[in-house]
């Protein structure tokens, strides 16, 4: 009888260790964010095909201003010269709780030769503000005129979405 409780101790033992390996490897791989929806989701920036959006980044400016801020930039590929007129963006419990429309300021240069660049900024103050690792996707609406032909045509508007992680400032 003292060789079968042995046997079972042995058996549970083995079994014990094998088991606590396993919750360890578990542990280590939820606390990682392994799992969170943020791993699993594409960070991207889409408008439409001729005005490319090469660079994005929405971050958290640090404890003296906490504010979370977009930083994006546009390139114009239409072909022709266009001039931006406004900028708007649609957020959600960012900033403020619930959905909220936000006008933004024109990028330092509005008017955009072929193949130049634009960049713009947001900042969304507010008590509603993502943690680190947060995944927000902020939808952009641009108006621009276009001046193929002058005077200027338009208003002409396109809509783009930012899905991004808030990262830690840059």
């Amino acid at each position: 009888m003292g060789l079968k409780a042995q046997a079972a101790m042995e058996y549970l033992v083995n079994y014990g260790w094998a088991l606590l390996a396993l919750f360890l490897v578990v542990a280590f791989l939820i606390s990682s964010g392994a799992f969170s929806s943020s791993s699993f989701s594409a960070q991207e920036c889409i408008f439409q095909p001729s005005l490319p959006c090469p660079s994005f980044i929405i971050y958290r400016q640090g404890s003296s201003n906490p504010a979370a801020r977009l930083e994006f930039a546009l390139v114009n590929g239409l072909g022709f010269p266009i001039n931006i007129s406004n900028v708007s963006y649609e957020t959600s419990n960012l900033g403020q709780e619930g959905k909220k429309v936000w006008v933004g300021p024109l990028p330092s240069q509005p008017f955009l030769q072929p193949g130049a660049r634009a960049n713009f900024s947001m900042d969304f103050p507010g008590a509603s503000q993502p943690s680190f690792r947060q995944f927000r996707t902020i939808h952009v609406s641009v108006s621009y005129y276009s001046c193929k032909t002058l005077p200027c045509t338009g208003p002409y508007t396109t809509s783009g979405r930012i899905s991004s992680i808030v990262e830690e400032k840059p």
